[in-house]
């Protein structure tokens, strides 16, 4: 790429992020990708590159391979301590080292350290996931970019304080994909209607491609329809022992009783454009297909929680006329996303008719975009009740929703601005109508030394897959039953086939980690080499002396896009594009480019509302003198976006406001023969040793300590840790000494 089209930032600054192309296959039931993402440094300074990017659930990262100065090097998953100590001293010594870390629930970043100025660097990740059949479809999803998200990144969120979640309305990053569907599936109706793409007939299958320009701003959706689910078994040798992959589409009947239904609508800012137009489309869906035994409240959300009535009222004609005018007026005017609030409101505050046995279920219709994923899901399971959720817009955060339905017993569908919404209200009034399945049990055709725990709910032609570890072949297909309306039932594939894809056991292992203890989650991620949130996948580039990098690299964090329909800011345009491949035909009318374009009320005093934690030194006022961890906590943000130590210092020392502190430090700097800013960068550290139980820093501020006390060697650094000591043996977190 040249020089010219480098692309910028909304402050006119390099984007050292060029491009991101995806080539997959979708064979059977699995999804094997490749993802290349691809950089360049065109700032003229040696850069520390952070990007943050999502995966989709499930998926299980299988590998990473770099190239840079004209070599491919491998990535090993070692334990995380571990790489992030290689990682530093691979940058102290002028290497440029690489790390991939998961950052949260389907988040991961990529750390690219002393990218000197004009390189080019290229990460491959591989990656692979099971999709499943959903009442005779399959949905396959590649997300691409992480929309604004309620809450704190930091805190909430889990991202370590280099990381981020900002977003840069003027950032446009390419992106490609090409993807292959073959044997019995590429026999299905194929559409895409997330993106303008083309087919072309290739081996075995059709070839899915781009037709046209697209950005890393929305997911990319896959819809293959007109599919019978089916039971499946597949196994594979693992040294000694054996893996089966067992998958299974049961079918259950309806049940006969009328459905009790809370609707929880989120109203809040970033459902503004598409998401909200995607909403009222599904509750449009929801009004017409309630029976008049039903019952139904409804309620919305964002800052605070409106509902419409206290109680389920009866579905009469009266009572759905106030729901389609309630649901008319809906809009996305009701500020932040306090989504563990509003569901326990709902829960405990809309109460159920008397002398009904059914218990409520809760259809949750909402883009997810919230950072508070556990206790959230916590919440919703401590009541009891099934979560049914509807997640719309282009970006959805599926972490959160996924985790609600399954652990609530509940089930999840996502629909993107182009989707058959009122098919995905009928799939979802089809499993809230279902039998509940009760008593599942697993028969393995052989003795398991480990196997998936059982789900909380089976739904109707859908599957679920189960693993297990066996200690020798086989010997019979598997077999699960349950009981449902009153009867046994059974689904039981026809074989075991046989495979020697090393995948099989990997996949395997990666569900395992879920419910390992810490030790064994460990060892299993080694063994099997998983990115997990004990290991870390990490290589150097080791670069020739005369090559070596000289001092602390600039950090970059790589902005995402504004997800296109988020906060009302463009939109997902329509896109007409199916392939059929019983006439052999394209059947294909492209009404759109599908471009990404800059649009709608989501300006960027909003964005900084939302995300007040990007807005520089935002740490929350104080009437006092700030505490030593509040004081450290100011300096370790501080340090993230300026690698200047006497620029940062001179900050902090002003934040502190502590006149007393910075006397005892510049006696105590007088006896030990220190400068002003070498007596305090010893302070920091040791204060940081000190209360290393309750906080955690950002590695670039540890790096300005470490490089501003290099010089005084580890014996003189001792003497000054000793000295520190005494002067200061009072102080704790929340309180200077005396």
């Amino acid at each position: 790429m040249n020089q010219e089209t480098t692309l910028r930032s909304a402050t006119g600054q390099s984007l050292a992020l060029q491009s991101v192309q995806a080539r997959g296959q979708l064979d059977g039931l699995m999804l094997s990708m490749t993802i290349s993402q691809n950089y360049r440094n065109d700032t003229g300074k040696d850069l520390e590159i952070v990007y943050t990017f999502p995966l989709e659930w499930g998926t299980v990262l299988l590998g990473l391979e770099a190239e840079i100065g004209g070599r491919r090097l491998q990535a090993t998953v070692v334990e995380k301590k571990e790489a992030e100590e290689e990682y530093e001293k691979a940058l102290e010594e002028g290497d440029a080292p690489i790390m991939v870390q998961q950052s949260a629930p389907d988040l991961y970043t990529a750390n690219l350290g002393n990218i000197k100025a004009g390189e080019s660097v290229g990460l491959t990740l591989h990656c692979g996931r099971l999709l499943r059949f959903e009442q005779g479809r399959i949905r396959a999803k590649i997300p691409t970019v992480v929309a604004p998200r309620y809450g704190q990144a930091h805190g909430e969120g889990g991202l370590a304080p280099h990381e981020t979640d900002a977003v840069d309305s003027l950032a446009r990053y390419p992106f490609s994909i090409q993807l292959d569907v073959l044997g019995d599936l590429a026999r299905a109706k194929i559409s895409c209607p997330s993106h303008t793409v083309s087919f072309q007939a290739i081996e075995n299958g059709i070839s899915v491609r781009l037709a046209a320009e697209a950005w890393l701003d929305r997911d990319f959706i896959l819809l293959l329809e007109g599919l019978a689910g089916h039971s499946l078994a597949l196994a594979a040798q693992d040294g000694e022992q054996h893996v089966m992959l067992a998958g299974f589409c049961p079918q259950l009947p309806p049940r006969d009783e009328p459905l009790l239904l809370k609707i929880l609508v989120d109203c809040s800012g970033s459902m503004e454009g598409d998401s909200i137009r995607e909403a009222k489309e599904a509750l449009k869906g929801v009004l017409r297909e309630l029976q008049p035994r039903d019952y139904i409240s409804y309620s919305r959300f964002g800052g605070d929680v409106r509902h419409e009535s206290s109680q389920l009222q009866p579905c009469s004609p009266e009572t759905l006329r106030r729901l389609a005018q309630a649901v008319a007026a809906t809009e996305a005017d009701m500020g932040g996303t306090e989504m563990e609030r509003a569901l326990l409101s709902v829960f405990k505050e809309v109460a159920a008719p008397e002398g009904l046995s059914a218990r409520p279920d809760l259809l949750l219709i909402t883009d997810g975009e919230v950072w508070a994923v556990e206790s959230v899901v916590r919440a919703a399971l401590d009541q009891g009740q099934r979560v049914f959720a509807v997640g719309v817009g282009g970006a959805p955060a599926e972490s959160l929703l996924r985790e609600l339905a399954e652990q609530t017993g509940g089930a999840c569908e996502f629909v993107s601005p182009n989707e058959d919404m009122a098919a995905a209200v009928a799939r979802m009034f089809r499993r809230l109508r279902g039998a509940r399945a009760q008593n599942p049990r697993m028969a393995w055709g052989g003795q398991t030394l480990w196997r998936s725990p059982l789900p909380a709910a089976l739904y109707d032609q859908e599957t679920l897959h189960l693993f297990a570890v066996l200690a020798e072949a086989p010997k019979a297909p598997p077999e699960l039953t349950w009981e449902a309306g009153g009867q046994s039932q059974s689904a039981r594939p026809d074989r075991v086939g046989q495979t020697e894809n090393p995948h099989l056991a990997r996949l395997a292992a990666a569900e395992r980690l879920e419910t390992a203890d810490p030790e064994e989650a460990l060892a299993l991620a080694l063994k099997y080499q998983l990115i997990s949130l004990q290991t870390s996948l990490f290589l150097t580039y080791v670069r020739e002396e005369e090559d070596k990098a000289s001092g602390l690299p600039e950090l970059h964090q790589i902005p995402q896009m504004m997800a296109a329909g988020s906060h009302g800011y463009g939109t997902v345009d329509t896109i007409e594009c199916a392939y059929m491949i019983e006439c052999d035909e394209f059947d294909a009318s492209f009404t759109s480019t599908s471009s990404y374009y800059p649009g709608g009320s989501c300006l960027e005093l909003e964005l900084a509302e939302l995300l007040p934690e990007h807005l520089p030194d935002s740490l929350p006022a104080v009437s006092n003198t700030p505490t030593p961890r509040e004081v450290l906590e100011f300096f370790s943000r501080a340090a993230v976006n300026d690698q200047d130590f006497a620029a940062v210092l001179k900050r902090a020392l002003a934040f502190a406001g502590n006149a007393a502190l910075e006397e005892r430090l510049a006696r105590l700097g007088a006896r030990e023969g220190l400068p002003e800013e070498q007596v305090w960068a010893a302070f920091l550290e040791w204060l940081l040793e000190l209360f290393a139980v309750d906080f955690t820093p950002a590695r670039q501020a540890r790096r300005l300590l470490w490089a501003r006390l290099k010089p005084l060697g580890a014996a003189r650094k001792s003497s000054v840790r000793q000295a520190l000591r005494t002067e200061f043996s009072a102080v704790s977190p929340e309180a200077w000494p005396a």
